[in-house]
Parts: C-alpha cells; structure tokens; sequence
C-alpha cells in the first residue's frame, strides 16, 4: 500500500461545504420560509427554459443551409424587411376611414365590345395619352392629359374618376412611393395596380364590376406629388404585383381591350452639351431663394429661385438653357407648368417650373435659347430652376451667371 493518501479535489472538496452550508444554513431557511422557496423554484425553472431555448436557436443556425436569411427579431427574413422610408418625402396619406356618401356620380364610362372590360379612367380616352412603357423603362402606363387642351378640359381630366378595368376584387394598396391606391384582382386572373389616386371610394376588400367608380386620379406619393394628377396602371398575373414589376405592358393591354394606341415618342440624339445661362433675361433678374437655403428646407425640392424686382408684371419669354429634348412638359400643383429638357449624350437635364404658359410637349426637340414658355412674375413670384448631372440633382448656380438678392 502506498505511503501516500489520498486527498479529495478541490471540486470534491466545494461540493462538501456546498451541502454542509446546505444542511446547516438554506434548508432551515426554506422551511421557516415557504416563499423565498417557490421563488427559488421558478427562477430554476426560466433558467432551465432560457438555456433551451438558446441551444435550439444555435442548432438552428448552424443547420440553416448557406443562401437563406437569418430571421430577425419581427419573425421576417432580413431580405423581406421594407427599407426606412428617405426623412425628406413625406409619407403618403393613410386610406380614407370611409367612401364620400353618396359617391359622386359617374359617366362618359367606355366600355369594350364584349361589354366586360372598362378603360379605367371615366370620359373620353382621346382626353388622355400614355407611352408604350413608363419612363423607367418598366411595362407600367401613365395615363395622363394629353397636349393642347384647354384649362377647363385640363381640370376636368385631372379631376376625373377611375372605375374597376374589369369584374373582381379591389384590395387597398398604398404607400410612401405609390401614394393612394388599389389592386383589382380581375376574374380573368389578372391584376391591376391603380397608383397615385387622390381618393378612395370602396372599402378594402370589395366585390366590384367592369365600370364601377374606385375613386379619383390624383397625385399622391413621393414620386408623383411635383406633376399633375394622373393613373400610373400596372397589369400583371395574380399576386405579383405586390413585390415586383409589371410583367404584361399596360399599354398592349389598353391596345388589345379597346383598340386605343399609345402615343409614340422619338428618341432623337442631340450632340452633347452642358446647361448654361438663366432660363430668364432680365435686367432684374436675382436668385431669391439659394441652393443652400433650398437644402436647408426653404424648398420642398433642392432648386434655385430666380425672380424679379417687387411689383414686375410684364410677361418674359422663358428658354431652354440646354439643347436637347422636351423629356416632361406638366402643369404641377406645387410650382405651376414644369419643363424638362434632357441631353441623353452628356447626361444632363433642366427643369423649369412655375411658367404660365407652354410652348413644347414632350418628344420635341429644342436648343439652346429657344422659346420654350413665358412667365408672368405677377402670377407667380419666382421661377423654380434645377440642374441634374449623371442623375445627381446639383447647385446650378455657378450655370446661371445671375446675382444673389440681398
């Protein structure tokens, strides 16, 4: 036998003070004290429930297969989680709590010759034009008032109701970009997106027919509230409008129901050239409101302001500080008559707003000084004037060659 004994470890030797100070000290305590032992029991237990919980989620997420997104804290995979709204575009108006009673009357509804399809704005379709596809490229349709008609005309077609393309269901779908809008789930298994609208007039889910009156064209959501009312109209199969563009053209769809054509616009090439000089020549003429100040938040819209002395009330030819194409020429309600004039070659558009009248429509090609509006100061104080450089919005002011009022 060896001369040396065995002597317990320093574990073996904690575990025997743990149930000495157990017999001597915390039995005692726990019968002259029932609760402080139910309350030792349950943090046991959200111990126990805790350490569960965390062993499957690390389970999980050493099994979950490469390429699939981890889910977050709302139970949505990262991927799916909408981006944060820009701080600087309002958010659209939520739905209206309940229709106009009653719904304003509608008429002038064109309908196809099967009777089962409607064109979705209410009046006269000649009223209106639309591209083959939206300016971006995508299938969409803005349907919208076309060239040379009269103020009243004007209103009335951007004023105008909407009424359901076909027979279905008509789902509300609205939003910061879209602004007020729905979804007719068409019988015929296709959708159509109405964006923009100004009001809605059918509760979230109603049953409606070929011609029945959704609401009014509008303006509404960030990208639309700076041009006139219009119907930005997606055609698509069931449910894939909600997260992705447009996979049948609206314009063919138009064409194919009603037999109507889209207005086709050329796409000239102009040589390159870059912005120069103010849209104005007046001895007069001041930049009123600065690229600073606009970002600053004097504008809803970084631009600069040109305007003239107090009290000028003779109308000025306003001209194209760039040669290229007429690309948007729109009344807006928040500057009035907006001209865009884009040279594709050196990636450069203008934008004029706030003339009382217009000389261009889109498609047309204008150069350098050409007349293209006038402006009364009178009407409206200050013409609105931007620059865009490879798609990036810039200070104009070094293009203009004017003072800055004091």
């Amino acid at each position: 036998m060896s001369k040396h004994v065995s002597r317990p470890g320093r574990l073996t030797a904690l575990g025997r003070s743990i149930r000495h100070a157990g017999a001597q000290r915390v039995w005692p305590l726990l019968r002259s004290r029932p609760y402080v032992a139910i309350l030792a029991v349950v943090l046991a237990l959200v111990f126990c429930a805790s350490s569960v919980i965390g062993l499957r989620v690390a389970l999980g997420l050493r099994d979950r297969p490469p390429g699939i997104p981890a889910a977050t804290a709302t139970g949505v995979p990262a991927t799916m989680i909408a981006l944060p709204t820009i701080p600087t575009i309002p958010p659209a108006a939520a739905p209206p709590t309940a229709a106009p009673t009653p719904i304003p009357t509608v008429t002038g509804v064109v309908f196809d010759s099967s009777g089962a399809y409607a064109f979705p704005v209410a009046g006269d379709p000649a009223t209106y034009r639309w591209a083959h596809y939206h300016w971006d490229g995508t299938n969409a349709a803005d349907i919208e008032a076309r060239f040379g008609l009269t103020r009243a005309q004007f209103e009335a077609a951007t004023r105008a109701p909407l009424v359901a393309i076909t027979s279905g269901t008509a789902l509300h779908h609205s939003g910061n970009i879209g602004g007020l809008g729905y979804v007719v789930q068409g019988d015929d298994g296709i959708d159509y997106y109405y964006g923009h609208m100004s009001e809605l007039w059918v509760p979230d889910g109603t049953r409606v027919e070929a011609g029945q009156p959704l609401g009014r064209i509008g303006n509404t959501g960030a990208t639309a509230r700076f041009i006139e009312p219009h119907l930005h109209l997606s055609v698509g199969p069931r449910d894939t409008l909600w997260d992705q563009p447009a996979s049948i053209n609206a314009a063919e769809q138009l064409q194919t129901l009603f037999g109507l054509a889209w207005q086709a616009r050329p796409t000239p090439t102009v040589p390159f050239a870059q912005p120069a000089g103010a849209p104005v020549t007046h001895p007069d003429a001041r930049i009123v409101t600065t690229f600073e100040r606009a970002q600053a938040g004097a504008l809803a819209e970084p631009a600069v302001e040109i305007g003239l002395a107090p009290g000028a009330a003779e109308t000025l030819d306003v001209v194209s500080t760039l040669d290229g194409v007429v690309n948007v020429s729109r009344w807006t309600e928040a500057y009035g008559t907006r001209i865009q004039i884009t040279n594709e070659t050196a990636d450069s558009t203008v934008v004029i707003s706030g003339v009382q009248e217009w000389l261009v429509e889109d498609g047309d090609v204008v150069t350098h000084g050409q007349v293209v509006g006038r402006w009364n100061p009178a009407q409206q104080p200050t013409l609105h004037y931007m620059i865009y450089q490879n798609g990036v919005l810039i200070d104009p002011t070094p293009t203009l060659g004017l003072p800055i009022a004091e």
